[in-house]
């Protein structure tokens, strides 16, 4: 079997290029991937739990401030730039991989980049989503990527029991599988966050602001969370 690198040694080591070619390069020759570590924004990072409305909140937030919101667009942009199928990359898109789980997916499947170069265009993504501004980002652990100062960082809730009536309504299943899907996905998501990022989904001041929605309304959420955002930013952030 090929040795194939650690994940968290190729992410650093690129990141550490990034950082020396931006520190050697004048300003205004830096190509903009190469300056991942400008704050950029403003911006709204969405960390959801499945069935907690989070998705429906960052349409929301998107409309009251005229903002693009950027859920699947991320998925299909990644795609794009590595000339991939979406269907092969919805396996690695906030989902934890093992490596030789990650080997034998490349081996069956002739245009499966890896977990290591899908992660590394994803950051890209990411990285020039935010630098633009004026968008609202959901998952993919844009709350540990960028960095805080440039916007807020939201983390969506709900209780479980709400969850699993949302689940049953959407995929017409028995309460047992609602409730075992749910767990599944809430397993995934945080080894995913703590494989890429070595942190924990769950970690509060990882977020600025955290949203119960068993207690507000998608309306009301929304609102406080453009006030959040306004109050961090320190001006009243309007679409341009």
């Amino acid at each position: 079997m090929v040795h194939r690198p650690d994940l968290e040694h190729i992410i650093e080591r690129q990141i550490s290029v990034w950082d020396t070619r931006a520190r050697l390069q004048p300003e205004a020759e830096q190509p903009q991937l190469l300056r991942p570590r400008r704050v950029g924004g403003p911006w709204v990072t969405i960390s959801t739990e499945l069935g907690s409305s989070g998705v429906e909140l960052a349409e929301a937030v998107g409309t009251r401030l005229g903002w693009q919101v950027f859920n699947k667009q991320i998925l299909e942009a990644i795609a794009e730039k590595m000339n991939a199928r979406e269907l092969i990359l919805s396996r690695l898109d906030e989902h934890a991989i093992g490596r030789l789980q990650d080997y034998f997916a490349q081996l069956l499947v002739f245009d499966d980049p890896g977990q290591p170069a899908y992660l590394l265009e994803m950051m890209r993504v990411l990285w020039a989503i935010a630098r633009k501004g004026q968008a609202v980002i959901v998952g993919r652990g844009a709350n540990w990527l960028l960095e805080a100062e440039g916007g807020l960082r939201v983390r969506v809730i709900a209780p479980f029991e709400k969850r699993v009536k949302w689940m049953m309504g959407k995929e017409t299943l028995s309460i047992a599988d609602a409730e075992r899907r749910l767990h599944e996905s809430d397993v995934d998501r945080a080894a995913f966050i703590r494989q890429v990022f070595r942190q924990s989904i769950d970690e509060p001041l990882g977020y600025d602001l955290i949203v119960n929605m068993g207690t507000l309304d998608v309306p009301a959420a929304a609102e406080t969370v453009v006030a959040a955002l306004s109050q961090k930013v320190g001006q009243t952030p309007v679409a341009r």
